[in-house]
């Protein structure tokens, strides 16, 4: 009878000891599926708003380098056309000067959303106007479009210069187009219990801002974090599918087989899960630029904040590569992008070590100059056009012959980064209007 009970009480533990490394297995390797997954698609997610971005930076640093800071139809067109050839994550873009959708493209499918205020729109002005307050990039969606009622995203970048807020530019990414990415990434890990929330400010509807779900949450375990697309956050929450008869079927035998080494793994993994959660931290937001691995546009922000703190004066200059859209053309956009990765790293191998070299958009890039002069930054500039212009580049058996255009203008610690840009800028369009491939200084 005694031996009876012994065995009821250790087949009981067992089953018991069962159930609880099995949940306990599935919360930890639920934890480290789900963190391999968030990483996954933060990934295939940012390559899809990298073109967003791209595309909203371009038409908003064409607009500030005309001298009416404005854009014709025909150019806008011409740009967008090309842009969305280059980058075709992007399903359309739009111009709005002082909020007010004047060009869309491309045009018949984005036509209705012409003459639209975005900032008089109790459905959009919220996320317009923190667009326009923050310099942060945000990612406003889903959301249902005025002038097609496709479910999409939406990134804008403000347009401002010296004397105040012009406009804004607007990507467009359709829901369907990143859908296919998402859902097939969680397709390829098993994810079968799922829902992801967007982001959007102009709603109070939790159901409004689901981009995907599926299947049931386990609310005893749930993993929930976030996906972070530039400065944006949409939260995802991840349910673990269900354990099998079979899995603990597995788990009983080898707890019956190995019961000590068993509890031991089961303090081994208590240990690890606590010790993992301490060294895990959000990632950071990329800021290199995917194709050239120079910094980006927010990286070269950054460094500019942080050696203001060091640094009383220097100097930014501007690059432009001179006729890249002829490169393009005539090419290939492959060609393309081997030319400004060549370009790249011309500059790169010139200049000094505490230079800061950056693309910042299609075929423009930016050098910062901690303590250094104008004169001193010309002379700097000038090697580095001449060693481009001096530099033919081989691709495929042919040689590209290229030049490029500088602007160069000094800041002192107290200036902002955007006033010392848009001077650069005045330098780099007097260089352009007096005949290219040259250094001028504002």
């Amino acid at each position: 009878m005694v031996k009876l009970t012994k065995v009821t009480l250790i087949l009981s533990s067992l089953l018991i000891c069962t159930e609880l490394l099995s949940s306990k297995l599935t919360s930890i390797n639920h934890e480290q599926h789900s963190k391999q997954v968030i990483s996954k698609l933060n990934k295939e997610i940012k390559t899809v708003f990298n073109d967003a971005l791209i595309t909203s930076e371009v038409l908003k640093e064409m607009t500030l380098l005309s001298g009416d800071r404005t854009i014709c139809q025909q150019k806008f067109n011409q740009l967008s056309k090309k842009l969305l050839e280059t980058y075709s994550n992007v399903d359309g873009l739009l111009y709005l000067p002082n909020g007010i959708v004047e060009f869309a493209y491309p045009y018949q499918e984005h036509k209705l959303a012409i003459g639209h205020n975005v900032l008089a729109d109790q459905n959009r002005k919220r996320g317009a106007n923190k667009s326009i307050e923050s310099s942060e990039t945000t990612i406003i969606g889903p959301l249902k479009l005025v002038q097609n009622g496709k479910i999409a995203f939406i990134l804008r970048k403000s347009i401002s210069d010296e004397n105040g807020f012009i406009g804004l530019t607007s990507s467009v990414v359709y829901l369907d187009s990143i859908l296919t990415k998402i859902e097939a990434k969680l397709k390829e890990f098993n994810v079968q219990h799922y829902t992801i929330v967007g982001y959007n400010p102009d709603s109070t509807l939790d159901a409004d801002r689901v981009i995907s779900s599926n299947g049931s949450m386990d609310k005893t375990n749930i993993y929930k974090d976030q996906l972070h697309v530039f400065e944006t956050k949409w939260d995802i929450c991840i349910s673990p599918n269900s354990f099998d008869f079979i899995t603990r079927l597995g788990v009983f035998l080898s707890l019956s087989a190995f019961l000590l080494l068993i509890f031991g793994l089961i303090n081994y993994f208590n240990k690890y899960k606590d010790a993992d959660k301490q060294r895990h931290n959000l990632q950071k937001e990329a800021h290199t630029d995917f194709l050239t691995g120079l910094l980006n546009r927010r990286g070269f922000e950054s460094k500019f904040d942080s050696i203001k703190h060091h640094c009383h004066v220097g100097t930014i200059a501007i690059f432009d590569i001179d006729f890249f859209k002829n490169i393009n053309d005539t090419y290939g956009h492959d060609i393309g992008d081997i030319v400004l990765v060549q370009f790249a790293k011309i500059c790169s191998d010139s200049i000094q070590e505490d230079a800061i070299f950056s693309r910042t958009g299609g075929e423009e890039f930016m050098l910062l100059m901690p303590n250094t002069d104008d004169n001193q930054a010309q002379a700097i500039c000038e090697v580095l056009r001449q060693a481009v212009a001096n530099t033919p580049l081989i691709i495929e058996h042919q040689q590209i012959n290229i030049t490029v255009s500088i602007g160069i203008a000094s800041f002192a610690s107290s200036d902002k980064m955007e006033t010392a840009v848009s001077s650069a800028d005045k330098a780099l369009y007097l260089a352009k209007r007096t005949g290219r491939n040259r250094v001028c200084v504002n």
